[in-house]
């Protein structure tokens, strides 16, 4: 019996110490994790909180991890799975409504944008009053007005230059493109926990013709094994101010702006700049067209919140910088404020969290004006999007191109080639639409498979459509043209022409013509040409009369397969044989006057009636007027068929 409960007794003191094992395990692997978050190792902290979110059974405990699931993916920018446990999350009874707001913002970075207000309100009724997510909730409805009417802007991404990982922050000078990439070919083997990929280098390439020339490694000093990202350079290509981060150890935390300058082909070893500190850090520089001032990103002590915008003077012949200034409430806020860029004319682009925009990181632009800069103004879409959007570069505006690309950028938008890619803009021209429909003008009713076609000054097709069901066509115009739209379609006659113009157009138009076409009437429906008229006694064509049949000839240019009859008739008042053989010589002479206007002669079929066919009661014997008479001397011609087809 003693034996059996000293057995018992060892049993439940190997089982404690077992379960006290297990506990201590479990905590060392939760504390290992928070400590990668704690360090901003976000993509190692979301792997082992993920590792550990099964082990844990208590419910509060479990919530607690998938919450830290969820954050290190969204503060590692891996949204898609970020999103996907933030919607486990939000289905739990975790108590802090601040997952709320956290889950609205990753809705704005898939544009669902109705979803993500909902979740803002449901914030707001938690925490009243909250200023970021009223913010947020006004931001959701102007930017569905921003996207329904799109600025004129074409965003391409720029495959040749991306890769599955991170490409970010380009920068156009002297021809080539410069930017930061996370590729396998980067320096060394680091990887940068808190995304994951390797540590980024400086890469460059050159666009020629159209095409971009193989990317290659910067050449110098300016890659090491750890992370160098966002640099700019002068248009010389001489200099070349950038952010390198985690030190040359790699054990540093803080990021610094370096300076080289290329010599004997290559980067030198970079300086730092002096108003870099260990304590803050200081990235993202941007140089102005003249070299004097420096901008760039700074969570430094006195700004407004997270990162803010920052501008430092430069004296080039002192080689000494000034104290660094903060550019104030109007560019900074409380979120991030970060990637400043100037162009030639001094406009400062940056990107920033902090106003109104579509999610993530939007771009923004602004100016300074008496020392003071001005609050700084949404790019909108198509620019900008509901991931980040960042990273923006100008090409100086004597060396854009034709329909070419006036500046890239870098996005983590959906439907990108990798992490952040390389985006083109280019200057999107204004569209002319021309829409109508067209209709018969005997019923009125609409002519479906109709042709409606337009050409060019020069008579070459821009474009050729049919109507639809119910007589409908639209069509987009060329720029800057002199156009002709006209209509036809068997057994009617074309249309008459409309003179388009769409030169000088500032912005987006719309035109709309409706067309009417005249059915080809029978074969008995003889139409009379007015105002042909010949000598007496003769049948030589009168200047007067070649004018009508000029009209004539368009008709039949713009119907070519009609072939018609063109017939001449006189009074009553010579012998009849006599009025047969003049009327036959003037209906030639109408037909050979076409035929030097380029009207094939199968199409005309020339006839004389003489007085056979007399409109009114002037016939032999019967006194008449002379205006009674000139009612018989007429030409007329009428449509035999429609099916006529040019020899080839």
């Amino acid at each position: 019996m003693r034996t059996t409960l000293i057995l018992i007794l060892l049993l439940s003191f190997d089982a404690s110490v077992k379960a006290q094992n297990q506990i201590t395990s479990l905590d060392l692997e939760i504390q290992r994790a928070q400590h990668a978050f704690d360090a901003r190792k976000y993509n190692t902290a979301a792997a082992l909180f993920k590792r550990i979110y099964p082990k844990v059974k208590v419910e509060d405990k479990q919530n607690e991890i998938l919450y830290m699931v969820a954050e290190s993916y969204r503060r590692a920018n891996n949204f898609k799975q970020a999103f996907e446990w933030y919607e486990k999350l939000v289905n739990t009874k975790y108590p802090n409504p601040k997952i709320l707001y956290s889950y609205g913002l990753l809705l704005k970075n898939f544009e669902r944008y109705e979803e993500a207000s909902r979740a803002f309100y449901d914030y707001l009724f938690e925490i009243p009053g909250d200023s970021n997510a009223i913010r947020e909730i006004q931001s959701c409805g102007v930017v569905q007005q921003w996207k329904a009417k799109p600025q004129k802007f074409e965003i391409k991404n720029v495959g040749e230059l991306n890769t599955a990982v991170s490409d970010y922050a380009p920068y156009y000078a002297g021809g080539k493109i410069f930017w930061a990439s996370s590729r396998s070919e980067a320096t060394g083997n680091e990887v940068f926990e808190w995304t994951g990929q390797k540590c980024s280098d400086f890469f460059e390439a050159t666009l020629s013709n159209g095409v971009w020339s193989k990317v290659q490694n910067v050449k110098g000093a300016v890659n090491t094994n750890f992370n160098e990202g966002v640099a700019c350079i002068d248009s010389t290509l001489s200099t070349m101010y950038f952010t390198q981060c985690n030190g040359i150890d790699g054990k540093g935390m803080n990021c610094k702006i370096y300076v080289s300058y290329f010599q004997n082909n290559a980067w030198s070893d970079p300086k730092m700049l002096p108003f870099c500190s260990d304590s803050f850090s200081v990235g993202h520089p941007a140089i102005s067209a003249d070299g004097k001032q420096l901008y760039f990103a700074s969570d430094m002590q006195g700004g407004f919140g997270e990162k803010d915008i920052y501008s430092v003077t430069y004296d080039m012949v002192r080689d000494k910088w000034g104290i660094p200034k903060n550019l104030g409430s109007n560019v900074n806020t409380q979120e991030d404020d970060m990637f400043p860029f100037v162009d030639e004319l001094g406009k400062l682009y940056y990107a920033s969290k902090g106003f109104t925009g579509m999610g993530g990181l939007d771009l923004y632009v602004t100016f300074d004006s008496a020392g003071t800069y001005a609050k700084g103004r949404n790019l909108q879409y198509p620019i900008n999007s509901g991931g980040d959007d960042f990273g923006i570069t100008f090409l100086p505006s004597s060396q854009v191109k034709e329909n070419g690309a006036i500046g890239y950028y870098s996005s983590n938008r959906q439907g990108g080639k990798g992490d952040d890619d390389i985006y083109s803009i280019s200057v999107k021209p204004y569209i002319f639409v021309l829409k109508g429909k067209v209709f018969d003008r005997e019923s009125m009713a609409p002519l479906a498979q109709a042709a409606v076609a337009v050409k060019d000054a020069y008579g070459k097709p821009v474009f050729s459509i049919k109507t639809g069901p119910g007589g409908e066509y639209t069509g987009e115009l060329p720029l800057n043209a002199i156009l002709d739209l006209a209509a036809g379609k068997e057994k009617y006659f074309a249309s008459t022409s409309v003179l388009i113009s769409t030169q000088n157009i500032k912005h987006d138009s719309v035109l709309e013509i409706n067309l009417i076409l005249e059915p080809i009437p029978a074969e008995d429906v003889d139409f009379t040409l007015k105002g042909i008229f010949y000598d007496l006694d003769k049948w030589n064509l009168r200047d007067e009369s070649k004018k009508v049949l000029d009209s004539l000839t368009i008709i039949l240019n713009k119907n070519p397969t009609l072939v018609i009859e063109l017939a001449s008739h006189t009074d009553s008042r010579a012998p009849q044989d006599y009025n047969l053989d003049l009327s036959k010589k003037r209906a030639k002479s109408c037909v050979d006057y076409l035929i030097t206007k380029g009207i094939a002669n199968e199409r005309l079929i020339p006839v004389g009636y003489g007085e056979t066919k007399l409109v009114n009661d002037c016939a032999d014997g019967v006194e008449c007027s002379d205006e009674e008479h000139q009612q018989n001397r007429r030409t007329t011609f009428r449509v035999l068929r429609s099916d006529y087809k040019e020899r080839r």
